[in-house]
């Protein structure tokens, strides 16, 4: 059985690690969706998709999950809801199980006719990829909340950096 969690994982924290555990532990295989591949350099998706595959690469073989057993692919945004779950199965490999905590994306798959599991979550308001942003530019003690891997990776590229200036921009992209 193959089980798929998706997010933007902006950054991937030690909830997400624990997701991914929790499913292999019940699943012969794991799918990271990595969505919103579109996006980066915004202050809520400050990361490119690239960054977040390597930060979820570097996290499990850092926890000694084996990598055999688990896909990291990114995938960008689709605007037609109705056929979110249609693009969802081209554009992954086959999946049999969704592990969400979100209502809405429950709903639409559920209503697609695909199997959605709710997980047991980790604190989210301490596991919060927007929280620990803040606490990035902060300089806070951001480092307990994110796999160690993350924490050297964002570390070396200079993160810190990179979101106080987003924050500060009133430029939008994706604005028209």
């Amino acid at each position: 059985m193959r089980g798929l969690m998706m997010g933007r994982f902006q950054p991937f924290h030690l909830g997400h690690l624990d997701l991914a555990k929790q499913i292999l532990y019940g699943c012969d295989e794991l799918i990271i969706a990595i969505t919103s591949s579109q996006f980066n350099y915004l202050e809520k998706d400050p990361f490119t998709a690239g960054e977040r595959i390597e930060m979820i690469h570097n996290s499990l073989k850092e926890s000694s999950l084996d990598l055999t057993r688990c896909f990291v692919v990114s995938i960008e945004n689709q605007f037609n809801v109705a056929t979110w779950a249609s693009y969802l199965k081209s554009a992954l490999p086959h999946f049999d199980k969704v592990f969400s905590g979100n209502d809405y994306v429950s709903m639409l798959l559920a209503d697609s006719g695909i199997d959605v599991v709710s997980p047991k979550f980790l604190d989210r308001t301490q596991f919060n990829a927007t929280r620990i942003r803040s606490m990035i530019i902060s300089d806070e003690n951001w480092k307990d909340f994110v796999p160690n891997a993350v924490y050297e990776f964002l570390t070396k590229i200079n993160a810190q950096n990179r979101l106080a200036v987003i924050s500060k921009s009133d430029t939008d992209p994706t604005e028209h």
